[in-house]
Parts: C-alpha cells; structure tokens; sequence
C-alpha cells in the first residue's frame, strides 16, 4: 500500500470517527430525553462530557491528514471542491464550539439542580429549543453536502 492510499485511509477513518462521536452524542442524547427521564440525561451528559472534548481533536487532525491527502495526491488546493470542503469544516468546527458547546453548559447546569423524575421544564425548554433543532438540522446537511463533495467533486474537470 502506497503511503498516499494510508493518508487517505487514515483522513477517511477520523473524519468517521469524528462525526460519529459528534453526531452520535446529539442522537444518544434526543433518545435519552426521550425517555422521559432526568436520570437518562444524566446519564448519557456524563458520558457526552467525556466524549465532548474528543470531537473538536478528531475534526482537526481529519482536516490535516485531508490536507496532506490533498497534497499526497496533487490536487490543487485551491480547487473549487476543497474550497467547499474548506467552509464546511469551518462551519461545522464553529457550529460545535459555539452551539454544541453552549447547549452542553446549559444542560450540565440544568442537570446539576435536577431531581431524579420526569424531564424538568427547565430541561424540556433546552432540548426543545428551536436553535437547537435547527442546528442539528445544519450539522446534518453539512455531513451530508461534505460527503457529496468528497465523493462528486463539484465543479472540478
């Protein structure tokens, strides 16, 4: 196996990694509240709180061994298709650090004043928040335009 092939495999292998940890700890955590549960979110928040500081490591040294995949290969790193891929790793690194991080610090701080029983409004209006919905929503659709891209590689020859 070529050491250009490896650096592929290994960017491909992380960038799994990294949406799973980071996508599975939003679904892991819609199907602990949907439990009904206080003690089920807890549960899973202290698994997430874990895993949280993983997912920004991940998503960086995928985009590196990216880039040196890039660089293996001789593409031009200013080619339209790595452009795009370019923004929708820095959207997708800000939308965690900014919304996925403020709605884990709201949560854990809910979760700390909590009696074990039925999910408290106070959690309720935080899973239920709009922003928080439509951000998982935008998370979503950029692993999915990110995939079209890699594989499609629009607007390229």
């Amino acid at each position: 196996m070529s050491v250009t092939l490896l650096v592929l495999f290994l960017h491909i292998a992380v960038m799994f990694a990294a949406i799973t940890v980071a996508l599975g700890t939003s679904i892991f955590l819609r199907i602990a509240y949907m439990t009904g549960q206080v003690a089920a979110v807890r549960g899973f928040a202290m698994v997430a709180q874990r895993a949280g500081p993983l997912i920004p490591i991940l998503f960086v040294v995928g985009g590196l061994l990216g880039l040196i995949t890039a660089i293996s290969f001789g593409f031009n790193l200013l080619a339209p298709w790595l452009i795009i891929a370019y923004v929708l790793w820095v959207v997708a690194m800000v939308m965690g650090v900014t919304g996925g991080r403020a709605l884990g610090m709201k949560l854990g701080a809910a979760l700390a004043t909590a009696t074990d029983g039925p999910i408290t409004p106070e959690l309720r209006a935080i899973v239920s928040e709009p922003r928080y919905r439509a951000e998982s929503i935008i998370e979503y659709a950029i692993i999915v335009a990110a995939i079209f891209d890699m594989v499609v590689k629009p607007f390229s020859q």
